[in-house]
This record gives structure tokens, C-alpha cells and sequence, in this order.
């Protein structure tokens, strides 16, 4: 049996998360071109190509993207197991900057389960509104989830997980439309939108058609209003692999038909600032980690 490159894999896991040899760089505490010979290292020592380059940026290949996510459900593994040996270890309050729709749809429901494994750690949950670095650095917190582009100087960046969109509505509405079969029939029923008119825009232009035709007579400033409207059968909404999961799951909503976008310059990361992390707060990250996973994989 080949002994294993470890720093590599640890190397590769991080260029995996943070999306850029730069940003995996930082997180390790080590040189840019360090990251990159321990990728050649390990592409060498597998004798398969692991990424390929897209300008400043890197994408995994398939064989990459199946073992990232091997990597990273192995190191959580190893993490929880050092972790256990000192369970008292496992207590005090963790401070968590959250996105309002996220908290709302998909993290506070959840809480309980993370409670039930860890009934010593306390945990506070404060909104984050904005994404923006300033905005996020006024709110004093231990680790963030935040959507948006990975730019955020001075932290650890971890993506989460890419956004696919797809319309949702109730089932009494999906019961209730006739014809409701595709993208194009969008436009003979009601979409939920934001007031500046951006939800639909993106799914639209990716099947070739002006969401300007559309009508929508329901706007809301916050997305899980966008959700709640579509619970209580005002119309469709954008709805994605996250934030609609729980309904979905719950059958509050139901996805019309199967077409969907992914959101390619914007995901979910967990953010945190350099140094070292309390066992609690690694705790919470590994568990957060792992229950993105299984929801992010919503068919």
C-alpha cells in the first residue's frame, strides 16, 4: 500500500473549499506556490489531473470533485475523533453571523439536532444583512455564513455550497395550473420577485427569454417572503438546493417541473477569522459542514 501524501491531500481539500490557489494559500499559512507543487505532488503520485486552470482561478475535475468530497467527509471524520477525547472540552458560547433568509429557512431549524449532540455549547445567532466586508466586520462574530463572491480580506473562507435555482409554488397551485410544464410557461402565471426585479433574471436568460415579459404582481424586499407567498399560493418563487429545501421536504412546496440553473459567480461559505479555533467551534463546523452536504444534495 502507497504511505499516503498527506499535505497534499490537506492542500488539495483547501484549493477544494476556498476556490483559488491564493485563498487556499491563506488558510494553510503557507505560499502560494507551495499549494501549487503539493497539487502537482499529489496529481503525480495518483497519476490523474486533479484541476484544471481558468485564468487567476482553478476547477476541479470530475475525478477532483469525487475526491474532494471524499476528503472532506474523511478530515471531518479525523477532527470529531480528536475531538472525543476530550469531550469536556465541548462548552461555551459560540457566536454565529448568519444571513436572515439562511437562519430563518434552514439553520434555526436545525439547531436542535447540533443541541442534542453538543447540550454545553451555547450558541447566538446574530443577522448579517449584507455581505459586504465592512458591513460583515461590524457584526462581531466567530464564524459566518454568508452568500455571495469570496471576498473577504483577512479571513478563512470555506464554500458551503453553489446555488441551483429552480421555481417553486404550492401544491394546491401546481394542482390548480394546467400546462405547467416548462420555463416558457412561466409567463402565463404569477412569479414572486424582489422590488428591483433581479430573482428571475438570471434563470430566464439562461434559457434564451426576456423576464421582462413576465408578470409579477408581488414583489417582497426579503426572500423568505418570496418563500412564505409562494407557502400561501400567491404565485411561483425562484427557489434554490437550500433556503427551499425544508419545504420541499416538508411538501409546503413543490417544484412544477425539473429545469434548473446553477449560479455559477455566487455560493454559501463559511467565514471565520485566522487563527485557532476552540474544540466547540470546530465542533459546530464540522457538523455545519456535513448537514449542507446532505441538504445541498436535494434531488
Amino acid at each position: 500500500m502507497r504511505e499516503l501524501p498527506l499535505n497534499a491531500l490537506r492542500a488539495f481539500e483547501a484549493l477544494g473549499q476556498c476556490g483559488s490557489l491564493s485563498a487556499a494559500a491563506e488558510r494553510l499559512n503557507v505560499t502560494h506556490g507551495a499549494i501549487s507543487k503539493q497539487i502537482k505532488l499529489l496529481e503525480g503520485h495518483l497519476s490523474i489531473q486533479l484541476i484544471t486552470r481558468l485564468g487567476r482561478g482553478v476547477e476541479l475535475t470530475a475525478q477532483g470533485r469525487r475526491l474532494m468530497d471524499r476528503l472532506t467527509h474523511a478530515f471531518g471524520q479525523l477532527d470529531a475523533a480528536v475531538q472525543c477525547l476530550d469531550e469536556s472540552a465541548h462548552e461555551g458560547t459560540i457566536t454565529i453571523g448568519c444571513m436572515p433568509s439562511l437562519a430563518t429557512n434552514w439553520l434555526i431549524p436545525k439547531l436542535e439536532q447540533f443541541s442534542a449532540l453538543y447540550p454545553k455549547i451555547d450558541i447566538v445567532v446574530m443577522s448579517t444583512n449584507s455581505a459586504d466586508a465592512k458591513a460583515v466586520d461590524a457584526v462581531r462574530a466567530d464564524l459566518y455564513l454568508l452568500y455571495g463572491q469570496p471576498d473577504w480580506p483577512g479571513k478563512q473562507v470555506r464554500l458551503l455550497t453553489p446555488l441551483t435555482l429552480f421555481p417553486v409554488c404550492s401544491p394546491g397551485m401546481a394542482n390548480s395550473l394546467p400546462g405547467l410544464n416548462s420555463v416558457q410557461d412561466l409567463f402565463n402565471y404569477p412569479l414572486l420577485d424582489n422590488p428591483e426585479g433581479t430573482q428571475w433574471r438570471d434563470y430566464f436568460l439562461a434559457y434564451g427569454l426576456d423576464v421582462s415579459a413576465a408578470r409579477r404582481p408581488y414583489r417582497f424586499q426579503d426572500f423568505t417572503l418570496c418563500l412564505a407567498a409562494a407557502r400561501a399560493g400567491l404565485g411561483i418563487a425562484m427557489g434554490d438546493n437550500v433556503n427551499a429545501a425544508p419545504d420541499i421536504v416538508a411538501g409546503r412546496l413543490v417544484r412544477p417541473f425539473r429545469e434548473t440553473i446553477r449560479r455559477q459567480s455566487r455560493a454559501y461559505y463559511l467565514v471565520s477569522r485566522p487563527g485557532i479555533r476552540s474544540t466547540s467551534l470546530t465542533a459546530f463546523s464540522n457538523w455545519l459542514i456535513a448537514e449542507m452536504k446532505k441538504t445541498a444534495t436535494l434531488p
